[in-house]
């Protein structure tokens, strides 16, 4: 996703991706109908109880990297698609292509015989039980949301990337909290490989442009000051809930943050700062003992740490610190509404050079845009009583040994939230 993607920058075996049920003609027997009528049981809103393998919203083991099935033998969807019936892309990347997607009940006619469906134990037929009062059976219904955002690969080793990524989602997902901070995550679709994921509003990058930029630069510089704080700080904690599971993004920068603007929680209203999850973790490394594969993603030139882009470093890979740069340069797109390099943007030589030199910060001040930049973050500054500039200077040091670390970045923040009369 984004311009200025870099080769892929690690390769490893190739993993074998999860088998494709086979398909068959399925006859309008009882299993058929315990299924056609157990959907329409879950849409009415009555628990029930599968005797099979745990479901999505079932209880799953934290640090387990097996990878989660979307369950449509239960419940599947449909690609959107125009009047001319072409798939309408919310978003392309390098490896695949993103789709809205609306639930809708399996289709019974060949659909896989039921003994072949991964994740679904035949020993006895599977058969509904329903039970309005079992905290058990309602745990196991699969929470339907109202549309997906279906993530399909674009070729052969894009099937790979997305295996990856699908052991990396369905790990972090199995932690407490998981939703918070990440993509909602429904499981990989074994007969086309694709992600089933949580269709939320947009991306940073679009709420950015649509919804600060369209504005005057005063009403911008109000709505930034109000939303800034809490955001950077939920990135952050979401940063450091990821970090703590061991994985390192890899990609990190505002096309690759989800956003919501729908109030999430009974204390929130229309005004409230976006709710926030990252996204994208095509290019994530996972460094547990379960797992030792390298990434085959990418990244994005205007966020990557200097400390990725020199001869020696050719064979390193990402870790948390380079993370951390990567996120400080996405909040600092944030404040000032463009990439600190887009003077030279159209330069893709030059750009790599002046991002090697490591000062993003005082190249956001030249250019044709660094007298509005200059002004964005005195406003921002000015607005907060706090000085967002030093305080992304902090980790935006080329010196990597110069650097504060996350926990240090995040207590100077929650310091300054303090002075604004915030509890972040």
């Amino acid at each position: 996703m984004g311009t200025g993607r870099l080769p892929n920058l690690h390769d490893s075996g190739a993993m074998t991706p999860p088998p494709t049920p086979t398909k068959g003609s399925h006859s309008k027997s009882d299993s058929a109908s315990s299924l056609r009528g157990s959907f329409d049981s879950v849409r009415r809103g009555n628990a029930i109880t599968y005797r099979c393998k745990p479901s999505i919203d079932e209880k799953e083991t934290p640090g387990s990297t097996e990878p989660r099935h979307f369950p449509y033998w239960t419940t599947d969807y449909e690609i959107e698609v125009d009047h001319k019936g072409r798939k309408r892309p919310l978003g392309c990347g390098a490896w695949s292509n993103v789709c809205r997607a609306t639930p809708r009940p399996p289709k019974l006619e060949g659909l896989a015989p039921l003994n072949t469906v991964p994740g679904v134990d035949m020993t006895p037929p599977v058969t509904p039980v329903h039970s309005r009062n079992s905290s058990r059976s309602e745990a196991q219904v699969p929470q339907i949301p109202s549309a997906y955002a279906v993530k399909e690969p674009c070729g052969r080793t894009a099937q790979r990337v997305l295996g990856d990524e699908c052991r990396i989602l369905s790990y972090l997902s199995r932690y407490p909290d998981a939703e918070k901070y990440i993509v909602p995550f429904y499981g990989q679709d074994t007969r086309t490989d694709a992600l089933v994921l949580g269709l939320m509003d947009g991306t940073l990058e679009d709420w950015i442009q649509k919804d600060l930029d369209s504005l005057s630069e005063e009403s911008r510089a109000a709505k930034l000051a109000h939303v800034f704080p809490t955001l950077a700080a939920h990135l952050l904690d979401g940063f450091i809930w990821i970090s703590e599971k061991h994985c390192t993004h890899g990609d990190l920068k505002p096309a690759n943050i989800l956003i919501s603007s729908t109030p999430s929680s009974a204390t929130s209203t229309s005004t409230s700062p976006p709710h926030a999850v990252y996204t994208d973790f095509s290019s994530a490394i996972l460094s547990t003992s379960s797992t030792s594969s390298s990434p085959v993603g990418g990244a994005t030139y205007d966020f990557l740490d200097p400390a990725l882009m020199t001869k020696a470093s050719a064979s390193t890979l990402p870790t948390p610190q380079t993370d951390l740069w990567s996120l400080a340069v996405t909040l600092l797109v944030l404040a000032i509404g463009s990439s600190p390099y887009s003077r030279v943007t159209s330069n893709e030589f030059m750009k790599k050079e002046c991002i090697k030199q490591g000062t993003p910060l005082a190249y956001m001040r030249q250019g044709e845009n660094g007298t509005r930049n200059g002004k964005r973050m005195d406003a921002l500054e000015g607005s907060l009583g706090f000085d967002v500039e030093e305080w992304l200077g902090l980790v935006l040091v080329k010196d990597v040994m110069k650097r504060a670390g996350v926990d240090k970045w995040r207590a100077e923040l929650g310091s300054g939230g303090a002075k604004m009369g915030l509890r972040i």
